[in-house]
């Protein structure tokens, strides 16, 4: 059996599990109210969406740049308060999504669920991707070709059908397409048999700029892609050709990017505000590693006048006084990112798998953790990595894990490492298994109680709050089941969250809320008409 065979076989596997199992998991979904989530005008997936229908009306430059104005904003200052407080022109977000999400049709009817199908699509190429990349490292390791095949196959597998990311991709985030991006940007270096050139170059160049249009922290990952390919090529003509391939297929990526920037007065290479945002709202004195604002978010934008790097200085300046503060801090959402807990922010995981049984039979987050990270340490050790490939799947590991110390550990950001940790998690299985097949004791025991200890650390409390009932997921909820299936079907997630509003740190204002509700009230719900019940097909309580 030659190398492409198992490479072949493993994607063709994984693909087709992935694109069976996440099929299910789509037409529930879609069957569901919840698929109506992208009506709730408080997240980052409504934004996304009026930012395309700008875009689709005819302000193709986004000029004025497209600024949201969430309900949390206003406990800090007017729209008119944070416009001047953001650099002029740069975009919302990373532009490549909004800009897709036009293409698409959205919001036209129709176009959202096509849009889910799609990310479901690159999903499955992700993951026969990844599935064919492991394959191909043990088969040129002088491991047996069925054992490639089927650790690839599962490799692909578990990234694919990760219950979390199965989770984004039913939004329009931009987070899902990322990951998988991200899982290609991993794979495709790792695949070749033969040295490199320069139209493999080009094309991943091409794709890392593609990447880093949806979000721009993922231009380190695919530099350091290009610089592993760049490595494989053969020295003199070809590397630098592979080299300048490379550059130009990026360049050329994101050139539309520059090219907006400089008609619209912004600087060239601005992609978006969010790292302006972001590094107070998560950093600053009083933030708490959970995803909740710092009570200074706005006192530090306002005196950076737009500019990241002032509101990063200005960040650091509110612990003055308390030196260890911002460590401490750090240290606890570093910690965060190795634990159980999918921190909600848009929208809540546990929240949804409670209510759709497909996803709740998907596997977690911490079914990779452990065994990832020992497995990637093994494998780099045991030397199946090429020369810059195991920096490759380090960064791989290191930029989401960036993100979460950065921001928060969100279900949003920590999927960004579920490729790596996926193939770890493969390899792993694959030696131990070559191990007992050997009559390595040690080789087994050693890794496999390295990957428990780790898993363990998952099952800790949390080191940032967690907070697993929000009332303002039931009012959503609520809402939209009430409009697309019944009165009573709302009134029954109201129920439901009366009955038990568990760990809510708001269950006072949630009970006001559910009363208001129940009461007919809509006016308040923030859900966009469309996901609304028309006043005479309400549910409204019938007294005391």
């Amino acid at each position: 059996m030659t190398l492409r065979r198992p490479v072949l076989l493993a994607a063709l596997v994984a693909g087709m599990l992935v694109l069976g199992v996440r099929l299910a998991a789509f037409a529930e979904r879609e069957e569901s109210p919840l698929s109506g989530w992208h009506l709730w005008t408080e997240t980052d997936e409504w934004a996304a969406v009026q930012s395309a229908k700008r875009i689709a009306s005819g302000n193709v430059l986004d000029v004025p740049a497209f600024r949201p104005f969430f309900s949390w904003q206003k406990r800090f200052g007017t729209e008119a308060e944070w416009d001047a407080a953001m650099p002029p022109n740069v975009f919302y977000q990373g532009p490549g999504y909004p800009y897709l999400l036009a293409l698409a049709g959205v919001p036209r009817p129709g176009a959202v669920p096509l849009v889910r199908l799609a990310q479901l699509l690159l999903a499955v190429v992700a993951s026969g991707a990844l599935g064919a990349a492991c394959a191909a490292i043990l088969v040129r390791s002088g491991r047996g070709p069925v054992l490639a095949a089927c650790a690839g196959a599962a490799a692909g597998a578990m990234h694919g059908l990760l219950g979390p990311l199965v989770f984004l991709d039913g939004f329009l985030y931009r987070d899902g397409p990322v990951a998988h991006l991200s899982a290609l940007l991993l794979a495709l270096p790792l695949l070749g048999e033969r040295p490199s050139g320069p139209v493999r170059g080009a094309g991943l160049g091409l794709l890392a700029g593609a990447a880093a249009l949806l979000k721009q922290t993922v231009l380190p990952l695919g530099l350091l892609a290009g610089a592993a390919l760049a490595v494989r090529a053969d020295r003199g003509t070809r590397r630098s050709g592979t080299v300048a391939a490379f550059a130009a297929g990026l360049l050329l990526a994101l050139a539309p990017l520059v090219a907006r920037n400089v008609l619209a007065g912004a600087p060239p290479f601005a992609f978006d505000t969010r790292p302006l945002v972001g590094i107070p709202w998560a950093n600053a004195r009083g933030a708490d590693g959970s995803g909740s604002t710092s009570p200074l978010i706005f006192e530090v934008l306002r005196e950076a006048r737009g500019s990241t790097l002032a509101a990063s200085v200005g960040t650091l300046r509110t612990w003055r006084g308390e030196p260890l503060g911002l460590p401490a801090l750090l240290a606890r959402k570093l910690a965060s990112a190795f634990q159980r807990a999918e921190i909600a922010d848009n929208a809540s995981f546990e929240f949804f798998r409670a209510r759709l049984p497909v996803l709740a039979r998907l596997p977690l987050f911490t079914l990779l953790l452990g065994p990832g990270a020992v497995g990637l340490v093994l494998s780099a050790r045991r030397s199946l990595f090429r020369r810059g490939e195991g920096l490759l799947v380090a960064a791989a590991v290191l930029v989401p894990l960036g993100a979460c110390v950065l921001v928060s550990t969100t279900t949003r950001y920590r999927c960004g490492a579920a490729a790596p940790l996926a193939l770890g998690t493969a390899l792993l299985a694959a030696l131990v298994l070559e191990a007992v097949r050997e009559r390595r004791l040690s080789g087994a025991v050693v890794p496999i109680g390295a990957a428990a200890l780790v898993t363990a650390a998952a099952l800790l409390p949390p080191a940032v709050p967690v907070r697993h009932v929000r009332w303002a997921d039931t009012i959503v909820a609520a809402t939209l089941a009430e409009a697309r299936v019944s009165p009573e079907a709302g009134a029954s997630e109201v129920r439901r969250y009366l009955a038990d509003p568990g760990d809510d740190m708001d269950a006072a204002n949630g009970r006001r809320a559910m009363a208001r509700w129940l009461a007919g009230r809509r006016d308040w719900t923030l859900v966009e008409p469309a996901g609304v019940a028309p006043a005479g097909s309400r549910y409204v309580s019938p007294g005391p």
